[in-house]
């Protein structure tokens, strides 16, 4: 039986992609999903799905950019549920734009969205999952966080500052058995990378293999810590010289 069942999982971007597949997966598991997106619509039609599939989720509209959307986020999933178990900070945006043309506005939007979003929602859990004895945060990375792309420098320093937030918070989480963890997806045709589904099927993953890794990165039990996942194609040249 999974560890998973009839826990509560916060998923977010939660309206497409990973964070989509994600939720079917827990479900699948036998978990309850509060999903998180800014794209209300979608979330609800992903609501009424997992609920055809015989699960539990609650859909809560989220700018995770912002401090009091974020608060409310947390404030819901508890009123609803009474506890959340699992953390999964999957929110994101792509960018490939050359330092020299990157306005201040648009570096912001990036760290905003893939690091600051995921420090709010770390700060939101901690308490609950602290006076719970126990919980798991997944931060989504990038294989970007280990070899960068050229023309990224919003992206890059946005994931490699994700990979640190990782760090920090796995030691100063980990007395109160709260694990954190990351997971790092190479290349998964996604709205997030604006046509790689357009790529060979050999040189893409589906968003199902992400979200089947993420959930068995939570399906453990609570003593322990699958700390860093890493999923890369066979044909990239990401290990040594292509």
């Amino acid at each position: 039986m999974s560890i998973l069942l009839g826990r509560v999982v916060i998923i977010t971007g939660a309206s497409s992609g990973i964070g989509e597949a994600c939720a079917l997966a827990f479900v699948s598991r036998g978990a309850k999903v509060v999903l998180a997106a800014r794209r209300a619509q979608r979330l609800k039609l992903l609501v009424e799905k997992l609920g055809a599939a015989g699960g539990e989720a609650l859909a809560v509209a989220t700018d995770v950019t912002d401090e009091d959307a974020v608060a409310a986020l947390f404030e819901q999933a508890m009123a609803r549920f009474g506890r959340v178990d699992v953390l999964v900070n999957n929110a994101g945006i792509a960018d490939s734009t050359p330092a020299e043309d990157t306005p201040l506005d648009l570096w912001r939007k990036v760290i905003d969205t893939n690091l600051t979003s995921a420090f709010l929602c770390a700060r939101g859990a901690i308490p609950i999952m602290r006076a719970q004895g126990h919980g798991r945060i997944i931060n989504v990375g990038s294989i970007s966080a280990k070899v960068p792309r050229a023309n990224s420098p919003a992206y890059t320093a946005s994931k490699w500052g994700l990979d640190g937030l990782t760090r920090a918070l796995a030691i100063d989480c980990r007395a109160d058995n709260i694990a954190v963890s990351v997971f790092h997806p190479g290349i998964v045709a996604t709205e997030l990378g604006g046509g790689m589904s357009s790529l060979p099927d050999d040189l893409v993953a589906r968003p199902e293999d992400a979200a089947d890794v993420i959930v068995h990165m939570a399906d453990l039990p609570d003593h322990l810590n699958f700390y860093e996942a890493l999923v890369v194609q066979n044909k990239i040249p990401f290990l040594g010289r292509g």
